[in-house]
């Protein structure tokens, strides 16, 4: 998986769930072992490969977020070694289960979200969050696969990658706002959703610019409370690395069958129900 620092910090939530799998699991002697890749270094990514394939293991947990590699990487690892995909998805490959939302159908109900809060009618900017990765393309292609059947709904999609650094992100947020004066809203496709926030925040608008993105990081659910971000879908993303390792667990020791596509609920958090969704 990425480093937990990156996205945000939003891999600390699946590690959570890791661990707590871990400490039930502890008792019946299954280990944990953590392989951090940093997602902006295909040398780094190469490198913890290797060291997957020399750490002789009974299964993997696996978080695909860099496509192609990932496609190479699943069709080096012996048939013997099962795999479980969590997070993303990668199709075409013989993996033991995938624990995750439904991609394509999270983008369109930010979609319908974004429909109802704009009164069906206003410019959509949509953010593809690089890089290359399966979930996100799938979240961006439902959202504007929505809008194309509202003809009164335009969007306009750009591209962003938060490695680049802030005087990246403000190049590509300036054009998005606020020369567009008719931008009434703004998709986030992943975790960088408050860093859009705090751009829109900035700049004092007398007009709302409603904000709808992923995931329950601290820096998201601060801007959601105070209103700036309308909505948060949440992936469940702690669940999904404590079933993640619960999968594994049975079909290598119980030996146990395993749903194929183990789909997390599509959550919605908003301002009124994030202290109850986080407790």
């Amino acid at each position: 998986m990425p480093k937990p620092t990156q996205d945000s910090r939003y891999w600390a939530i699946p590690i959570r769930g890791v661990d707590r799998a871990q400490g039930e699991l502890a008792c019946q002697r299954v280990n944990i072992h953590y392989f951090f890749y940093d997602k902006y270094s295909e040398s780094s990514f190469n490198k913890v490969g290797k060291d997957v394939f020399a750490a002789k293991l009974d299964g993997l947990l696996i978080a695909p977020v860099l496509s192609d590699l990932f496609e190479k990487f699943a069709q080096a690892i012996p048939p013997r070694l099962p795999y479980v995909f969590f997070d993303s998805f990668i199709p075409n490959v013989n993996y033991l289960s995938y624990i995750g939302q439904d991609s394509f159908q999270s983008g369109r109900l930010s979609a319908r979200l974004m429909q109802m809060i704009i009164k069906e009618k206003g410019t959509i900017a949509v953010i593809k969050v690089l890089p290359e990765d399966y979930h996100i393309n799938d979240r961006v292609s439902g959202f504007l696969s929505y809008c194309a059947n509202y003809p009164e709904i335009q969007t306009r999609l750009y591209e962003l990658d938060t490695h680049k650094g802030a005087r990246f992100r403000q190049r590509i947020f300036s054009r998005i706002l606020p020369g567009n004066g008719d931008i009434q809203g703004i998709f986030v496709s992943n975790a960088s959703t408050h860093q859009v926030a705090e751009y829109v925040d900035s700049l004092g608008l007398q007009r709302k610019v409603h904000i709808i993105g992923y995931d329950l990081i601290d820096e998201n659910i601060r801007f959601l409370k105070e209103g700036v971000i309308d909505f948060l879908i949440s992936q469940q993303s702690e669940r999904q690395g404590y079933e993640g390792i619960l999968a594994l667990y049975r079909h290598v020791v119980l030996r146990e069958p395993v749903g194929k596509n183990v789909m997390m609920q599509l959550d919605i958090a908003t301002k009124e129900n994030i202290e109850y969704y986080r407790s």
